[in-house]
């Protein structure tokens, strides 16, 4: 998945263009429209690097008013919050049904900032269109709700079609989208479909080092509650389990704790186990233990500050987590 979305572009750039073929180059873009920015702004611009290939050229001929939209500006900054590597991206052509999920994004993003935030709004926006008939329009909204934080998708419970979930298995150039769709699949509990698909799965996936081991667990745990918990604690003991996937696993309990503070006690029992065999997973625990509001483990974690095994950043994590109050 990328790292900047297709709505980072449009709210961070400086300006944003329709364009189509130059009057005295069918090879070169020109812009027709500025929809974002001014005139005198993108006049400031180095010019549009981009060739038009031949199968845009075909579009341009069998439709003239086609449009294709670009954007110059960044998302990406760095600790002082300026701007790196400015630059032409190139976003898509337009279509009525694509005008109108622009219209709608100037106005609910206008305050969103690019990157991380701002999650469950975006959720709520984008979740409209993981349906959609246009792949670029789904494959956007996936593409946000991937990179939303567990607890901002709960809102989604039982409302994604199961339907394009299981496309999403199924085909090899949609694997990037096998990780939310799982995780998608395991919060459509009233499906049975949904449920079949998760609950012959997880199991399996949490003891062999998927490399979805984190989306299983989660998947299982949003269908079959405490149960799939304790396959998850037995999944831990697995001697062949890698050091990666047990902290897949680990984290999955912390963030199904976070949404379902019914199961936290006995996450935390699980929690309490490993950390007597496994003092690498400690940082996990703590956050989890600090974000719960928990003093359960303070003593384990204690224990473990007089270990040498502990690395600096684990070090700091149970001490800030074992800090007095104000």
């Amino acid at each position: 998945m990328p790292e900047t979305t297709l709505a980072d572009h449009l709210l961070a750039a400086e300006i944003v263009v329709l364009s189509g073929p130059a009057p005295d180059n069918p090879f070169k873009f020109t812009p027709v429209r500025v929809i974002k920015g001014t005139s005198e702004g993108l006049e400031r611009m180095p010019e549009i690097p981009f060739l038009i290939d031949s199968r845009t050229r075909a579009a341009f001929r069998a439709d003239p008013d086609k449009l294709i939209l670009l954007t110059f500006g960044t998302t990406t900054k760095d600790a002082a919050g300026r701007g790196l590597s400015r630059k032409w991206t190139r976003i898509f052509s337009l279509t009525p049904d694509r005008e109108q999920f622009l219209e709608a994004l100037w106005i609910v993003g206008e305050h969103w900032r690019p990157g991380k935030g701002n999650y469950a709004e975006r959720v709520e926006f984008f979740a409209q269109f993981l349906s959609d008939k246009d792949l670029v329009l789904r494959d956007t909204a996936l593409i946000e709700i991937d990179r939303a934080p567990y607890s901002s998708i709960q809102i989604l419970r039982n409302k994604v079609p199961v339907d394009m979930l299981l496309q999403e298995f199924g085909t090899i150039n949609r694997l990037s989208f096998v990780p939310v769709s799982i995780r998608l699949m395991g919060l459509q509990i009233d499906d049975d479909r949904a449920r079949k698909a998760v609950q012959s799965r997880y199991s399996q996936a949490m003891h062999s080092n998927s490399a979805y081991v984190y989306e299983w667990a989660l998947s299982g745990i949003a269908m079959d509650g405490l149960s799939a918990i304790e396959v998850v604690s037995d999944a831990l003991k697995t001697e062949t389990l890698k050091p990666n996937s047990k902290r897949s696993l680990v984290r999955a309990l912390a963030d199904c704790g976070t949404v379902s503070p019914a199961f936290r006690n006995r996450i935390t029992g699980v929690f309490a186990e490993v950390l007597k065999d496994d003092s690498a997973l400690a940082m996990e625990i703590a956050i989890a233990m600090r974000d719960w509001n928990e003093t359960q483990l303070d003593e384990q974690l204690l224990a473990l500050l007089d270990s040498e095994n502990l690395d600096p950043v684990t070090q700091f994590i149970i001490q800030a987590k074992l800090a007095p109050k104000d």
